[in-house]
Protein backbone atom coordinates (compact mmCIF):
# COMPACT_ATOMS: atom_id res chain seq x y z
CA UNK A 1 0.00 0.00 0.00
CA UNK A 2 1.61 3.43 -0.87
CA UNK A 3 2.48 5.48 1.93
CA UNK A 4 -0.07 8.45 2.81
CA UNK A 5 1.84 10.09 5.87
CA UNK A 6 2.53 13.04 3.84
CA UNK A 7 -1.17 13.50 2.39
CA UNK A 8 -2.36 12.28 6.27
CA UNK A 9 -0.72 15.67 6.98
CA UNK A 10 -2.02 17.96 4.74
CA UNK A 11 -5.35 16.69 5.02
CA UNK A 12 -5.15 17.01 8.83
CA UNK A 13 -4.18 20.42 8.46
CA UNK A 14 -6.71 21.39 5.72
CA UNK A 15 -9.60 19.93 8.29
CA UNK A 16 -8.54 21.36 11.24
CA UNK A 17 -8.52 24.86 9.31
CA UNK A 18 -11.85 24.51 7.57
CA UNK A 19 -13.52 23.29 10.54
CA UNK A 20 -12.86 25.98 13.01
CA UNK A 21 -14.16 28.16 10.44
CA UNK A 22 -16.77 30.39 11.78
CA UNK A 23 -16.35 29.39 15.10
CA UNK A 24 -16.99 25.32 14.92
CA UNK A 25 -14.39 23.00 17.08
CA UNK A 26 -12.45 20.78 15.35
CA UNK A 27 -14.01 17.31 14.44
CA UNK A 28 -17.32 18.51 14.94
CA UNK A 29 -18.15 16.73 11.48
CA UNK A 30 -18.64 13.09 13.29
CA UNK A 31 -17.00 10.10 10.78
CA UNK A 32 -18.94 6.73 11.35
CA UNK A 33 -17.83 3.58 9.30
CA UNK A 34 -20.21 1.22 8.14
CA UNK A 35 -21.52 -1.85 10.31
CA UNK A 36 -23.77 -5.12 9.68
CA UNK A 37 -26.43 -4.75 7.88
CA UNK A 38 -26.88 -0.89 8.18
CA UNK A 39 -27.25 0.98 5.29
CA UNK A 40 -24.02 3.82 4.59
CA UNK A 41 -25.22 7.06 6.00
CA UNK A 42 -23.25 10.59 5.94
CA UNK A 43 -20.55 10.94 8.11
CA UNK A 44 -21.83 13.64 9.65
CA UNK A 45 -23.94 11.72 11.69
CA UNK A 46 -24.04 8.67 13.84
CA UNK A 47 -25.14 5.54 12.13
CA UNK A 48 -28.27 3.61 14.37
CA UNK A 49 -26.91 0.24 15.59
CA UNK A 50 -29.16 -2.69 15.04
CA UNK A 51 -31.71 -3.73 17.52
CA UNK A 52 -30.46 -6.29 19.84
CA UNK A 53 -29.94 -8.82 20.58
CA UNK A 54 -29.61 -11.63 18.25
CA UNK A 55 -26.89 -11.88 16.20
CA UNK A 56 -17.54 1.72 16.68
CA UNK A 57 -16.40 8.87 17.18
CA UNK A 58 -20.18 11.71 19.13
CA UNK A 59 -17.70 13.87 20.15
CA UNK A 60 -18.70 14.50 17.13
CA UNK A 61 -15.52 13.84 15.76
CA UNK A 62 -13.85 11.20 13.89
CA UNK A 63 -13.76 8.11 14.30
CA UNK A 64 -17.06 5.49 15.56
CA UNK A 65 -17.66 2.44 13.28
CA UNK A 66 -21.24 2.64 12.32
CA UNK A 67 -23.87 0.33 14.15
CA UNK A 68 -21.91 -2.54 14.84
CA UNK A 69 -23.74 -5.72 16.10
CA UNK A 70 -25.75 -5.66 19.47
CA UNK A 71 -24.16 -9.07 21.05
CA UNK A 72 -21.14 -10.87 20.16
CA UNK A 73 -20.94 -13.19 17.27
CA UNK A 74 -21.52 -16.56 18.05
CA UNK A 75 -18.72 -19.27 17.40
CA UNK A 76 -18.79 -20.00 14.07
CA UNK A 77 -20.47 -23.48 13.24
CA UNK A 78 -18.28 -24.08 10.17
CA UNK A 79 -14.26 -24.06 10.44
CA UNK A 80 -12.76 -24.98 13.64
CA UNK A 81 -11.84 -22.94 16.25
CA UNK A 82 -7.82 -22.29 15.89
CA UNK A 83 -5.09 -20.54 17.83
CA UNK A 84 -5.02 -19.14 21.41
CA UNK A 85 -8.56 -18.11 22.70
CA UNK A 86 -9.25 -16.62 26.39
CA UNK A 87 -12.14 -15.82 28.62
CA UNK A 88 -13.83 -12.48 28.62
CA UNK A 89 -12.49 -10.02 30.50
CA UNK A 90 -13.08 -6.42 29.29
CA UNK A 91 -10.48 -4.43 27.96
CA UNK A 92 -8.61 -1.57 30.01
CA UNK A 93 -5.71 -0.68 28.01
CA UNK A 94 -4.33 -0.21 24.50
CA UNK A 95 -1.10 0.13 23.66
CA UNK A 96 0.71 0.09 19.85
CA UNK A 97 4.20 1.06 20.58
CA UNK A 98 5.47 1.84 17.25
CA UNK A 99 2.99 4.37 16.62
CA UNK A 100 3.15 5.82 20.13
CA UNK A 101 -0.44 4.24 21.35
CA UNK A 102 -0.58 4.05 24.87
CA UNK A 103 -3.90 4.44 26.11
CA UNK A 104 -7.04 3.68 28.65
CA UNK A 105 -10.10 2.27 26.84
CA UNK A 106 -13.93 2.39 28.23
CA UNK A 107 -16.56 0.74 26.93
CA UNK A 108 -18.53 1.99 24.34
CA UNK A 109 -22.80 1.01 24.07
CA UNK A 110 -24.95 2.69 22.29
CA UNK A 111 -26.83 6.34 22.29
CA UNK A 112 -30.91 6.47 23.09
CA UNK A 113 -31.51 7.23 19.57
CA UNK A 114 -29.72 3.87 18.79
CA UNK A 115 -26.93 5.55 17.58
CA UNK A 116 -23.14 3.92 18.29
CA UNK A 117 -21.37 6.04 21.66
CA UNK A 118 -18.21 7.08 20.62
CA UNK A 119 -14.89 7.71 22.79
CA UNK A 120 -14.53 11.35 23.95
CA UNK A 121 -13.04 13.83 21.80
CA UNK A 122 -10.64 15.83 24.07
CA UNK A 123 -7.28 15.76 23.80
CA UNK A 124 -6.39 13.06 26.47
CA UNK A 125 -9.66 11.12 26.03
CA UNK A 126 -8.90 7.48 26.09
CA UNK A 127 -10.15 5.47 23.09
CA UNK A 128 -13.08 2.71 22.95
CA UNK A 129 -14.53 -0.69 23.16
CA UNK A 130 -17.78 -1.51 21.87
CA UNK A 131 -19.02 -4.04 24.51
CA UNK A 132 -21.40 -5.52 22.18
CA UNK A 133 -18.42 -7.18 20.61
CA UNK A 134 -16.32 -9.68 22.31
CA UNK A 135 -13.56 -8.59 24.44
CA UNK A 136 -10.00 -8.94 22.75
CA UNK A 137 -8.87 -12.58 23.07
CA UNK A 138 -12.30 -14.02 22.97
CA UNK A 139 -13.57 -15.79 19.53
CA UNK A 140 -14.88 -13.12 16.86
CA UNK A 141 -13.98 -9.75 16.23
CA UNK A 142 -13.29 -7.84 18.71
CA UNK A 143 -13.90 -3.45 18.19
CA UNK A 144 -11.71 -0.76 19.09
CA UNK A 145 -12.39 2.74 17.80
CA UNK A 146 -10.16 5.92 18.49
CA UNK A 147 -10.44 9.48 16.85
CA UNK A 148 -7.97 10.25 14.55
CA UNK A 149 -8.40 13.75 15.40
CA UNK A 150 -9.91 15.80 18.32
CA UNK A 151 -11.46 18.71 19.42
CA UNK A 152 -8.44 20.85 19.89
CA UNK A 153 -5.79 19.40 17.45
CA UNK A 154 -5.48 17.85 13.97
CA UNK A 155 -3.67 14.37 15.14
CA UNK A 156 -5.91 12.49 17.61
CA UNK A 157 -5.52 9.01 19.41
CA UNK A 158 -5.34 7.21 16.10
CA UNK A 159 -3.81 9.91 13.99
CA UNK A 160 -0.86 7.37 12.98
CA UNK A 161 -2.89 4.73 12.85
CA UNK A 162 -2.47 4.34 8.71
CA UNK A 163 1.12 3.29 9.14
CA UNK A 164 0.49 0.07 11.26
CA UNK A 165 1.95 -2.89 9.01
CA UNK A 166 1.43 -6.83 8.51
CA UNK A 167 3.41 -8.54 11.28
CA UNK A 168 3.62 -5.61 13.62
CA UNK A 169 2.56 -6.31 17.74
CA UNK A 170 0.28 -4.76 19.72
CA UNK A 171 -1.32 -5.28 23.24
CA UNK A 172 -4.29 -4.88 24.83
CA UNK A 173 -4.63 -5.32 28.67
CA UNK A 174 -7.31 -6.99 30.59
CA UNK A 175 -9.42 -6.22 33.91
CA UNK A 176 -8.61 -9.67 34.84
CA UNK A 177 -4.69 -8.59 34.64
CA UNK A 178 -4.04 -10.92 31.71
CA UNK A 179 -2.23 -9.06 28.40
CA UNK A 180 -3.45 -10.26 25.17
CA UNK A 181 -1.02 -9.42 22.03
CA UNK A 182 -2.38 -9.26 18.87
CA UNK A 183 -0.56 -9.52 15.13
CA UNK A 184 -1.63 -7.02 12.55
CA UNK A 185 -2.72 -9.26 9.25
CA UNK A 186 -3.42 -6.33 7.52
CA UNK A 187 -4.34 -2.92 7.02
CA UNK A 188 -7.25 -1.18 4.59
CA UNK A 189 -8.33 1.72 3.92
CA UNK A 190 -11.83 1.90 2.85
CA UNK A 191 -14.97 3.74 1.79
CA UNK A 192 -17.91 4.13 3.69
CA UNK A 193 -20.07 3.70 0.99
CA UNK A 194 -18.87 0.12 0.40
CA UNK A 195 -17.28 -0.63 3.98
CA UNK A 196 -16.86 -4.59 4.33
CA UNK A 197 -19.35 -5.37 7.07
CA UNK A 198 -18.87 -9.14 7.13
CA UNK A 199 -15.28 -8.84 7.00
CA UNK A 200 -14.95 -5.96 9.82
CA UNK A 201 -17.72 -7.26 11.96
CA UNK A 202 -18.43 -11.11 10.73
CA UNK A 203 -17.91 -14.37 13.42
CA UNK A 204 -14.19 -16.01 12.58
CA UNK A 205 -12.66 -19.04 13.98
CA UNK A 206 -10.29 -17.59 16.11
CA UNK A 207 -9.89 -14.22 18.29
CA UNK A 208 -9.06 -11.67 16.04
CA UNK A 209 -9.14 -7.53 16.44
CA UNK A 210 -10.17 -4.38 14.31
CA UNK A 211 -8.64 -1.35 15.17
CA UNK A 212 -10.86 1.67 13.39
CA UNK A 213 -10.74 5.18 12.46
CA UNK A 214 -11.68 7.79 9.91
CA UNK A 215 -9.99 8.97 7.10
CA UNK A 216 -10.71 10.53 3.49
CA UNK A 217 -11.44 14.47 5.10
CA UNK A 218 -13.02 16.08 2.21
CA UNK A 219 -12.30 19.84 2.64
CA UNK A 220 -15.38 20.86 0.33
CA UNK A 221 -18.18 18.74 2.01
CA UNK A 222 -16.84 18.57 5.67
CA UNK A 223 -16.91 14.83 5.82
CA UNK A 224 -14.74 11.95 6.40
CA UNK A 225 -15.52 9.75 3.79
CA UNK A 226 -13.38 6.62 4.82
CA UNK A 227 -12.36 4.16 7.19
CA UNK A 228 -8.70 3.11 8.08
CA UNK A 229 -9.05 -0.44 9.56
CA UNK A 230 -6.72 -2.89 11.13
CA UNK A 231 -6.97 -6.22 11.08
CA UNK A 232 -5.06 -8.45 13.37
CA UNK A 233 -5.41 -11.94 15.56
CA UNK A 234 -4.64 -13.04 18.81
CA UNK A 235 -0.80 -14.74 18.96
CA UNK A 236 -0.63 -15.24 22.44
CA UNK A 237 -1.06 -14.11 26.35
CA UNK A 238 0.87 -13.18 29.35
CA UNK A 239 0.50 -11.55 32.90
CA UNK A 240 2.83 -8.24 33.64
Amino acid sequence: MKDKTSRRGRLAASAAAGLLLAGVLLGTTACAPQSPGVAAAAPSTALAAPARPSATPRPTSSVSPSAAPATAPARPAGPAVVGPILPASIPVRLQVPEIGINTLLVPLGQAADGSMDVPGGQPGDPGGWYKYSPTPGQLGPAVILGHVNNLASPEGLFYRLHEMRRGQRFSVTRADHSVAVFQVDKLAEVKKATFPTLAVYGNTNRAEIRLITCGGFNQTTGEWTENTVVYGHLVSSHTP
